[in-house]
């Protein structure tokens, strides 16, 4: 049976639906009406760059109105990968993404997924980075903040700090979240072993915005053999206590397996996700690389079929409004292309290499090259191996 929070824990996130959420929404394209106004100056222009926008989300969304948006903090997000607003990252997301439809883009990006340690005490069965855990470090906390001050001038308004299991490097994060330019929404990939209430409240004292737990089973024992280290999920749920205790804003990363995916396990997992106060969830296909190498785990169509109807009837249906938000990327990537290699965000590793994303275990050019933006704007052009639609957003 699945571990339940204390009775006296009352989560601090907040759905909007309705009236409110309309407002809301309302005061949300105003505000990236006078984003477009300043960057193309003509509002003839910004109306029309704001149209090619909302083409562009209703095709993230495929043509479904979401029915919440997450109040945290007296901000409000409207997904995972995007930055909270009213916030300074999320005017420089929405430049971002503005850019896509100039004939002449500049380099920008959204996000960086920044692996910025190799040591992990845990067995995950998925591990991407399986070859990579436990050796020495190679960067030191002052190339982390040269990496992510690099990328900082390229317009990125999120950092996902991950490994390893990074709250090994506690202090070194604390270091990043002290000296990083504001503008940036900080979130940080953990199993939540490490995490105390303590080092909750650091955090978000010193301006990390969220933390994504990974939690693969709502079933004690099956999330502890996922990953490979008994009492790992009563202190995943834990760590989510902490962390929303303190304020900050919590996602679920779940890695659905072939024998993980069934309508009412997933269901299942939100309600245990919606008692924890989770404001989002999100969805990862497991991949053939790292510890997975070599095995049968890619997911059946039948399987992502079951994936996008959860993804569906979570964010579209009235009924689960005061559910987590969905995030799932394997839908969005084959319907309108990868959202890696540099489109919108990609991988730094361990070592300080670019990747087009976790996944593809490729080192392609060093994140401390001199020609970094050409670099960039090279691995965009060619994109993503896989989905290689990046055409369908111009």
């Amino acid at each position: 049976m699945p571990l339940s929070l204390e009775e006296s824990h009352a989560p601090k996130v907040v759905f909007v639906s309705g009236r409110k959420q309309k407002i809301i929404k309302w005061l949300m394209w105003w505000n990236i009406f006078f984003i477009a106004l300043r960057k193309f100056k003509n509002p003839f222009t910004a109306i029309k760059k704001i149209n090619q926008l909302r083409k562009l989300r209703n095709q993230y969304r495929n043509q479904h109105p979401p029915v919440k948006y997450s109040k945290i903090n007296n901000k409000y997000f409207v997904s995972y990968n995007t930055p909270a607003w009213p916030s300074k990252a999320f005017g420089r997301y929405i430049s971002h993404l503005l850019n896509h439809f100039l004939t002449d883009p500049p380099v920008t990006l959204n996000t960086i997924v920044f692996a910025i340690t190799k040591k992990c005490g845990f067995q995950c069965e998925h591990c991407c980075e399986w070859e990579n855990l436990n050796k020495p470090e190679v960067l030191t906390r002052e190339d982390l903040l040269l990496i992510i001050l690099r990328f900082q001038q390229l317009g990125i308004s999120q950092v996902q700090l991950s490994g390893g299991e990074p709250l090994n490097r506690f202090q070194d994060i604390l270091f990043l979240l002290d000296n990083a330019k504001t503008g940036i929404d900080f979130w940080l990939y953990t199993t939540g072993f490490q995490l105390t209430a303590e080092k909750a409240f650091l955090l978000k004292k010193h301006g990390l915005t969220g933390i994504t737990i990974s939690l693969d089973h709502f079933v004690e024992e099956e999330h502890d053999r996922f990953r490979g280290k008994q009492g790992s999920f009563r202190r995943a749920l834990q760590a989510a206590q902490y962390a929303d205790e303190a304020g900050l804003a919590i996602c679920f990363s779940l890695c659905a397996t072939k024998q993980f995916i069934s309508k009412g396990n997933l269901v299942k997992y939100a309600e245990l996700a919606k008692r924890t106060g989770v404001a989002f969830i999100q969805i990862l296909e497991p991949k053939a690389v790292g510890h997975y190498a070599n095995q049968p785990v890619i997911l059946e169509p039948e399987h992502q079929k079951i994936l996008k109807q959860f993804f569906e009837l979570m964010n579209y249906n009235k009924d689960y409004a005061s559910y987590p938000v969905i995030t799932y990327h394997g839908d969005y990537s084959r319907r309108i292309g990868c959202s890696g290699s540099g489109r919108d965000y990609l991988y730094v590793d361990t070592d300080g290499d670019i990747h087009n994303c976790p996944f593809c275990q490729r080192k392609l050019f060093s994140a401390m090259d001199d020609s970094l933006v050409d670099l960039i704007d090279g691995m965009k052009k060619k994109g993503c191996g896989v989905y290689n639609i990046y055409s369908t957003i111009k």
